[in-house]
């Protein structure tokens, strides 16, 4: 996620504009593992639904490796916290 994310708001996949945007995430998502996958729709749809801040990412990331499988774990478990109730 460190590479997909530099804490701005749509500065996720490093695109230029909305098509661009889509057009890398398109490409990107098809060669991701399912759980990294899911991470970053989880992520997508926090940042998108103002249940974060880019500033919560880049937070969490300085502190944590995502980089594992471990850490890839801990995101999601951190990710599934911006959740609401129901």
């Amino acid at each position: 996620m460190i590479e997909l994310s530099d804490g701005k708001r749509w500065a996720v996949a490093r695109a230029d504009g909305w098509d661009d945007f889509i057009e890398q995430l398109s490409r990107l998502l098809p060669d991701l593992p399912l759980r990294r996958r899911q991470a970053l729709i989880m992520l997508l749809f926090a940042l998108t639904e103002k249940l974060m801040e880019p500033e919560d990412l880049t937070v969490w990331l300085a502190d944590h490796d995502a980089t594992t499988e471990e850490g890839l774990e801990q995101f999601l478990t951190w990710l599934r916290s911006f959740r609401s109730p129901s």
